[in-house]
């Protein structure tokens, strides 16, 4: 996986891309667990979105997408912080059917 990292920082971040593959990744020092989706946007690059296990109902719907399928990520809104914490990020997942030009075996889609 490249090394391209796409961070949700203010309300209305947003990618959308053809997803290429998710994966599982234990967490390391502060951070926790995490599923790393990555995607390919339509200008050819590839990032990958880190989301937290903590975001079950974000993690399911993203899991239930298979590679190859166009995926939105929204950053909708932020909800209340707890106690010395950052504020909730509400994350928002769109689906846009398959990538008609997706091929799993080329790895340049």
């Amino acid at each position: 996986m490249q090394s391209n990292w796409f961070k949700f920082t203010a309300v209305g971040d947003r990618i959308k891309g053809t997803l290429l593959s998710k994966r599982y990744q234990k967490g390391q020092d502060k951070f926790p667990d995490q599923w790393i989706y990555e995607l390919k946007t339509e200008d050819g690059s590839v990032f990958n979105v880190g989301i937290s296990v903590n975001k079950p109902g974000t993690v399911q719907r993203l899991n239930n997408c298979k590679p190859g399928e166009v995926v939105g990520i929204l950053f909708e809104k932020e909800g209340e912080a707890k106690k010395g914490y950052a504020p909730a990020k509400f994350l928002k997942v769109l689906t846009f059917g398959m990538d008609a030009t997706y091929n799993e075996f080329d790895s340049s889609t």
